[in-house]
C-alpha cells in the first residue's frame, strides 16, 4: 500500500490485532520512523467503523495512544469496545488513520482499511469468531481471481503469493484467503521473504491462514515460526507435509496446523491413523484432473478420506479433518 504521505515523509505501518473478546478488542499500530533521530516523534491517529456491505451498523470510534519506541519502531494502540469482528458472513472492517508527528505537526500519514479478525484453534479444529470452521479451498490466482464468483462458489480462495489488489477485494467481499508463501509460479522463497509477507497479509482480516510450502525445512519452518510471532497477530500459520509418508515427529512452537499434501489419488500414509500430530490437519488434494477446482471437488475429497479413515472394517474416523484444499 502507498501511503497518504504530508510533509514528504513515508510512513509503513504494521497493524496487528491483540487480545479481545465480545466486549473489547486491542489493536496495535507500529510504524518505522524516519532515519533522523526526533525525541518528539509520536503516533496518533483515530480507528472508526465499523463498514460493511451487507449490513449497516452503529459507527463507533477510538484513538490511537502513543507507547513511545519499541524494539522495531513506535508503537501505538487503540481500544474499540463491543467490536464489530470480521467474518465471511458479515465483512465489518474499519478505517483506520495513523500520523507521525513530532513537534506537534504531522510529518507523515497513511490511511487504510482493516478488520478484526478472530481466529484460532481449538484441538483439531480451526476456529473462526467463535465458531468451527471447516475451510474448503479451491486454487486461484494471485491476480486472476474472480472474488464474487470464488466467494458465491463457498469456498475459500488458496493463491499462491497473493496480490494486495486481490487481498484488499477479499476483505471487503468476506471472501477467507489461504495465502501460499511461495513466489511467482511457485518459485521458493527466503525466510526473511517469507516473514515480510507475512506481516504484511496479517494485516488483511481475509488471510485467515498462510501456509507455508513443502520445500521448507523444518529447521526453517521452526525459524520463520518464531520471526512472525511478533507480527502475524491473529493470522493462522501452517506448514506442509507429504502425505504420502509417515507423520512428522512433531510440530514447530508457532506453528497452528498441518496441511497433508496428496497427489491425485494417493491416499495417507497409513501410519497417519495413530501418528498424526494433535493439531488441525488440512488435506490438501494437488493435481485434480479435469475442470478448475470445485466445492464439489472439495467433496469429493472428504468422501474419499472417510473412505479411507473406515478402511479394513474399521468403525470410526481415527480424527476428523479440519479442512479440504484441491489444486
Amino acid at each position: 500500500m502507498k501511503p497518504a504521505v504530508a510533509g514528504g515523509g513515508a510512513l509503513p505501518i504494521q497493524v496487528i490485532l491483540g487480545p479481545c473478546d465480545d466486549m473489547r478488542a486491542e489493536v496495535f499500530v507500529r510504524a518505522a520512523p524516519p532515519r533522523e533521530p526526533c525525541a518528539s516523534l509520536r503516533l496518533a491517529g483515530e480507528l472508526a467503523g465499523p463498514e460493511c456491505r451487507r449490513s449497516i451498523t452503529l459507527p463507533a470510534g477510538a484513538s490511537l495512544g502513543d507507547l513511545g519506541p519499541g524494539e522495531a519502531g513506535l508503537l501505538a494502540r487503540a481500544v474499540l469496545t463491543e467490536p464489530a469482528f470480521w467474518t465471511p458472513e458479515l465483512p465489518n472492517l474499519y478505517r483506520l488513520t495513523v500520523r507521525l508527528v513530532a513537534d506537534g505537526q504531522t510529518v507523515a500519514e497513511t490511511t487504510r482499511r482493516i478488520g478484526l479478525r478472530r481466529s484460532g484453534v481449538r484441538g483439531r479444529s480451526l476456529w473462526l469468531e467463535g465458531r468451527r470452521w471447516v475451510p474448503r479451498g479451491v486454487a486461484c490466482g494471485s491476480h486472476s481471481c474472480d472474488i464474487d464468483t470464488v466467494d458465491q462458489a463457498g469456498v475459500a480462495a488458496v493463491i499462491v503469493d497473493p496480490s494486495e489488489g486481490v487481498l484488499v477485494g477479499a476483505d471487503e467481499a468476506g471472501l477467507a484467503v489461504i495465502a501460499v508463501a511461495a513466489g511467482a509460479e511457485g518459485r521458493p522463497l527466503a525466510a526473511d521473504e517469507i516473514v515480510e509477507r507475512i506481516g504484511r497479509w496479517a494485516m488483511h482480516p481475509a488471510v485467515v491462514i498462510t501456509l507455508l510450502p513443502q520445500a521448507i525445512t523444518d529447521a526453517e519452518v521452526a525459524a520463520i515460526a518464531v520471526q512472525a510471532r511478533r507480527s502475524k497477530g491473529t493470522m493462522l500459520l501452517a506448514c506442509t507435509v507429504d502425505g504420502a509418508s509417515p507423520p512428522p515427529s512433531g510440530v514447530a512452537a508457532g506453528i497452528d496446523g498441518v496441511c497433508v499434501a496428496l497427489d491425485q489419488a494417493d491416499q495417507p500414509h497409513d501410519a497417519w491413523r495413530e501418528g498424526a500430530p494433535a493439531v488441525p490437519l488440512i488435506a490438501w488434494r494437488r493435481g485434480v484432473a479435469g475442470n478448475e477446482p470445485t466445492r464439489a471437488a472439495c467433496d469429493r475429497l472428504q468422501a474419499a478420506l472417510a473412505t479411507w479413515g473406515l478402511a479394513a472394517g474399521r468403525t470410526h474416523q481415527p480424527w476428523d479433518w479440519a479442512g479440504y484444499i484441491v489444486s
